[in-house]
């Protein structure tokens, strides 16, 4: 895996250029694996069935079966891992979103928070700009859309300039899991008394019975994640910050969909309660003893929260599945059918706008400006 994931940083450092009639010579590992489930690639040099079930079980955190999750992109992200750690951002994740702003604003950009990006304009297949809310019309020569795919496609595009072929390829992909999560704050740090920051937890029930438990919500048995925020390192949040993690289909949640979406949410406000008491008493039982009584502060994030949040289809948290056939030398492409209104070398200073995928209102957003997001000039 630490060998295919350094090929793959050789192309990237080579900006992912390549010539084709030699890049089986070049990238070995690479095009072995193309076409390799994770099951296959584990077959290939694995034959415990037990220890395959312990190299392959954080393919639980791509929400896809080992024999349908791709070996490739599974190998460049374990093999990353393992050969670098993990990586945080200094001092906390925020701070890369308000990095990301300063640069834009720095470099004569404007971002307009609570705006939201309705439709993007076409003319003879090429782009001619955004509506946003309030009626108004952004002129743009080039788009960039950070909203889901189908939601780009589907809700942003005007229907009668969609390529049929493209739109059918985009159908046939399913979303990915989504996740339920609970932050809790305690009355003591936990630095000291519980060794390591992250934990998996698993059940021992094999892969394909852990997908299964995703799917259908089964938050009192399926694995679940742990993370000690007090073990990263000193600083990174406040004493006595815990993260548990759950991955999980929609379907569970979909029996409170329109209610949530209509504000009327007291059913699913007594579901949310009931999986994060359930999470609690499990990490208390496994990583945690006594998590229960040390508890002061506790809120919890559904599938519903990430649509909310980011309007992707059923809150999904990777887009699509990363199966096969959207992988590595499959994967649909970032451009898209559509023009520019100008060649990219006549650009030269004209306008352009980034259209964010969530702005943060959520659920008080009237449905049909489901989650279009913030505009970035």
């Amino acid at each position: 895996m630490v060998g295919i994931a350094e090929e793959a940083d050789r192309l990237r450092q080579k900006k992912g250029k390549f010539f084709k009639p030699i890049f089986p010579i070049q990238y070995r590992k690479m095009w072995k694996v193309r076409n390799k489930t994770l099951a296959d690639l584990m077959n290939d040099y694995v034959k415990d069935p037990a220890l395959q079930n312990i190299l392959d079980s954080l393919s639980g955190y791509y929400g896809v079966l080992p024999s349908k999750l791709s070996g490739f992109y599974y190998a460049v992200a374990t093999g990353g891992y393992l050969k670098n750690g993990s990586q945080y951002v200094n001092e906390r994740s925020p701070d890369l979103s308000y990095a990301l702003a300063d640069v834009i604003d720095g470099s004569g950009g404007k971002i307009l928070y609570e705006t939201l990006v309705q439709n993007i304009l076409v003319k003879n297949g090429a782009v001619q700009g955004v509506g946003i809310s309030g009626g108004k019309v952004l002129p743009a020569r080039a788009v960039v859309s950070n909203a889901s795919a189908l939601t780009t496609f589907k809700k942003m595009l005007p229907h009668e300039v969609l390529p049929a072929d493209y739109l059918k390829k985009l159908n046939g992909y399913r979303p990915s899991l989504s996740t339920f999560i609970v932050w809790l704050g305690l009355n003591q740090e936990l630095k000291g008394k519980i060794k390591g920051y992250s934990f998996y937890v698993g059940s021992g029930r094999g892969p394909e019975a852990e997908y299964q438990s995703f799917l259908k919500g089964e938050i009192d048995r399926g694995s679940f994640g742990v993370t000690v925020y007090d073990n990263v390192f000193e600083g990174y949040s406040p004493p006595g910050t815990l993260v548990l993690l759950f991955l999980c289909g929609y379907e569970p949640w979909r029996k409170v969909e329109a209610d949530y979406r209509t504000g009327h949410k007291d059913a699913y406000y007594k579901e949310k309660q009931r999986w994060t008491e359930i999470l609690i008493c499990r990490a208390d039982e496994k990583v945690v003893p006594a998590l229960s009584s040390m508890i002061e502060v506790k809120e919890a994030a559904t599938l519903l929260t990430n649509w909310r949040y980011t309007r992707n289809l059923e809150g999904a948290i990777y887009g699509f599945e990363q199966s096969m056939d959207n992988s590595f030398m499959k994967r649909i492409d970032n451009r898209t059918p559509y023009q520019r209104a100008l060649p990219r070398q006549r650009l030269g200073k004209s306008r352009w706008w980034l259209c964010r995928g969530a702005q943060g209102r959520g659920a008080d957003l009237p449905e049909n400006d489901a989650g279009l997001g913030r505009v970035i000039r």
